[in-house]
C-alpha cells in the first residue's frame, strides 16, 4: 500500500468545493452527488490511517513520527471543514431525501458532532494531539530492568503470570517500579490533559467536559442516569459475585492470602498458546474457518494479504486495534504478541471487529458503515465467545482453562469499566484536583467496585496509581463504559449459544449487518438481545453465571 502525504490545502481545496456544490444543490440528486463525492474523498484519505499505523509500528521512526505529527496539527481544521458541510447536509430542504439515502443513525451523528466541536478550539485540540503523542513515546519506550537484561514492559507479562510465585512477586515489583518511575510524567500529561478538555467544555458552552464527553462518544438513545444506574446495579449485584469467584480462585491456586501478584488463575499457571507467532496465526485460521462460511472468507482475506502485525518490537505502540482502509475496503489488525493467552484472545476480539467490518465492505453507501463505540466492542466481545469450542486449537489439553479464565476476566471488566468510567465523570467534574487526590479517589471507588486487593507493600499500588496504566484513561476519555455495555450483551450471547448455538449465530450476524443503521439500544433489540441498562438484564445474568462459575 503506497504512502504520499496528502495536504491540508488539497484537503481544504476539496472540501471547499463539497461545501460550494452543497450550497448550490437544487434537488435531491445533487445533494446525493455531493454524498458520494465525500465518500471518495475518504478513500482519498487513507493515507492517513497508513500513517496511523506505520507510526505505531515503530514510534521512533523520524518520517513517521514526522508524517503523524502533521496530521495531528490539520486534524483539527478539517473537523471544523467537516462539520460545515455536515450543516449544509443537516439543514437542506432535500433532508428527507438524504435521510432515505444514508440512514437517520447518519444524520443523528452529524447533530452529535455540530455539538461537540467547531473552529474556537483548534488551538486546545492541536495541544491535546501533542499530548497524546508524547504519552505514546512515553509508553512505547518504557523498558524493565529484569534479570540483568532490559526488555520492553510489554515482554514482562509472562513474568507477571509466571507459575511461580516468588517470580510472579519480583516481576511485578519490577514492572510497578517502570511505571513508578514514570509517574511523575504521566500526572503531569494527565493533569494538562484534564484541563485542556474542561477549556475545550468551557468554550463550547457545556458545563464540564462530561457533559461534552456524551455528544462526542455518540451516546445516542440513553444518557448519564442510565449510565449511574447501570453502575449501581454493578457495584450491587456484580461485586459480590466477584468476591466469590476470588475466593474459588485463592483455593484453586491453594494460597491462605491473594496479594496482587498473584493475577494468576491456576496452580500450574495460565494457559498459553502452543507455538510460536506463526503457530498461532494458522491456529486463527482454522478456528475462523470453523465458526462459519462467512467467518472463512474473512479470515483467508485477512491473513493472505497480510492484514496484521502482532509481534512485539522495541519502540512498537503498546496494545491492539482494528484499523479500517477505506481505499482498500479492509481492515487491519494491530496487536502485540506477548507469549501468554493473550496472543489468542487478541485475535478473536480485533478479529471480531474486523469481521464486521470484512462484512459491511461490500456496502456501497458508505455511511451506512458508521457506528457508536458500544456498538462496535459488542462486535469484538461477543466473537470471543463464538471463539470458544475452538479453543483446543490454540490452548490443547488446557482449552477449559482458558475458557474459565476469560469468564472470569469478562466478569471483571464489567466493573473495571464502571469503575474507570466513574472515575473520569469525578475527575472531569472537579478538574482542579491533585495527583493525589486523583489517586485516592481511584483508591475509594476501587474498594467500592472490586473485592480488596492485598498490594503488599507496594507504594506505588497502595498510593492508588495503577489508573495510570491504562491508555484510554488518557487517550479516549469515558471509551470504557461501552466496553461493560458490550460485555453485557457478549455474555447474553454465551448464555444463548448453550441453548441454540446456530440462533445465536444468525443474531450475531443480524447485529453485524444492520450495524450503521440504528443506534445501540434499537441494534440491541433487533438482534433479539435484552437491554443491558434495564434492571432485570444483570441479575439473570448473575443468576445463570453463579451456576457457570
Amino acid at each position: 500500500m503506497p504512502y504520499e502525504r496528502i495536504t491540508y490545502e488539497t484537503l481544504e481545496e476539496r472540501y471547499q468545493a463539497l461545501i460550494q456544490a452543497m450550497r448550490e444543490a437544487d434537488n435531491a440528486e445533487a445533494c446525493l452527488e455531493v454524498m458520494r463525492r465525500r465518500a471518495k474523498l475518504g478513500e482519498d484519505m487513507t493515507p492517513m490511517d497508513l500513517c496511523y499505523i506505520r507510526h505505531d509500528m515503530d514510534v521512533n521512526d523520524p518520517f513517521y513520527a514526522a508524517e503523524q505529527s502533521y496530521y495531528d496539527e490539520i486534524n483539527p481544521k478539517l473537523a471544523v471543514l467537516s462539520n460545515e458541510l455536515d450543516r449544509l447536509i443537516l439543514d437542506s430542504p432535500f433532508r428527507p431525501e438524504i435521510e432515505e439515502m444514508v440512514g437517520s443513525l447518519t444524520l443523528t451523528l452529524m447533530e452529535e458532532s455540530q455539538l461537540g466541536y467547531d473552529s474556537r478550539i483548534i488551538p486546545l485540540s492541536q495541544a491535546e494531539n501533542e499530548l497524546i503523542a508524547r504519552h505514546g513515546q512515553l509508553l512505547s519506550n518504557a523498558s524493565v530492568q529484569w534479570d540483568g537484561k532490559e526488555l520492553p514492559r510489554g515482554l514482562m507479562t509472562v513474568y507477571t503470570q509466571s507459575s511461580d510465585r516468588e517470580t510472579r512477586r519480583l516481576a511485578n515489583e519490577a514492572v510497578t517500579d517502570s511505571w513508578e518511575a514514570q509517574r511523575p510524567e504521566l500526572e503531569e500529561i494527565y493533569d494538562k490533559l484534564v484541563h485542556n478538555r474542561a477549556e475545550q467544555a468551557k468554550t463550547l458552552g457545556f458545563s464540564n467536559f462530561v457533559e461534552l464527553s456524551y455528544h462526542r462518544m455518540n451516546r445516542i438513545g440513553y444518557g448519564p442516569e442510565e449510565v449511574r444506574c447501570f453502575r449501581e446495579q454493578v457495584k450491587r449485584h456484580l461485586k459480590p459475585l466477584l468476591a466469590q469467584m476470588e475466593q474459588r480462585r485463592r483455593q484453586r491456586l491453594g494460597l491462605e492470602h491473594l496479594y496482587y501478584y498473584d493475577g494468576i488463575c491456576f496452580l500450574n499457571g495460565n494457559p498459553t498458546p502452543m507455538g510460536d507467532t506463526e503457530q498461532c496465526l494458522a491456529a486463527t485460521r482454522e478456528m475462523y474457518t470453523r465458526i462459519s462460511p462467512e467467518t472463512a472468507d474473512f479470515i483467508g482475506f485477512m491473513l493472505d494479504n497480510g492484514l496484521y502485525d502482532v509481534e512485539i518490537r522495541p519502540g512498537k505502540r503498546t496494545g491492539g486495534y482494528m484499523m479500517h482502509l477505506e481505499k482498500y475496503r479492509a481492515p487491519f489488525i494491530f496487536a502485540n504478541f506477548d507469549g501468554t493467552s493473550e496472543n489468542a484472545y487478541i485475535m478473536c476480539h480485533e478479529g471480531g471487529h474486523a469481521f464486521q467490518d470484512y462484512l459491511k465492505r461490500g456496502e456501497e453507501i458508505r455511511d451506512r458503515c458508521h457506528y457508536t463505540s458500544e456498538t462496535a466492542e459488542t462486535h469484538a466481545m461477543a466473537m470471543e465467545f463464538f471463539a470458544w469450542p475452538h479453543m483446543e486449537l490454540f490452548f490443547g489439553d488446557r482449552a477449559e482453562d482458558y475458557r474459565t479464565m476469560h469468564l472470569e476476566s469478562a466478569l471483571r471488566l464489567i466493573a473495571r469499566e464502571c469503575l474507570q468510567d466513574e472515575f473520569e465523570q469525578r475527575v472531569y467534574e472537579c478538574p482542579d484536583m491533585s495527583p493525589k487526590e486523583r489517586n485516592d479517589l481511584w483508591l475509594r471507588l476501587s474498594r467500592e467496585y472490586l473485592p480488596g486487593s492485598d498490594c503488599a507493600g507496594n507504594t506505588h499500588l497502595e498510593e492508588g496509581c495503577s489508573w495510570q496504566h491504562i491508555p484510554h484513561v488518557f487517550l479516549w476519555p469515558f471509551y470504557a463504559i461501552d466496553y461493560a455495555l458490550a460485555q453485557v450483551c457478549a455474555l447474553e450471547y454465551c448464555r444463548w449459544m448453550q441453548q441454540d448455538k446456530d440462533a445465536a449465530w444468525q443474531s450475531y450476524l443480524t447485529f453485524c449487518r444492520k450495524t450503521g443503521s440504528m443506534d445501540f439500544p434499537h441494534l440491541v433489540k433487533a438482534a433479539g438481545l435484552d437491554d443491558p441498562f434495564a434492571e432485570g438484564t444483570l441479575c439473570s445474568l448473575i443468576g445463570w453465571l453463579q451456576d457457570q462459575i
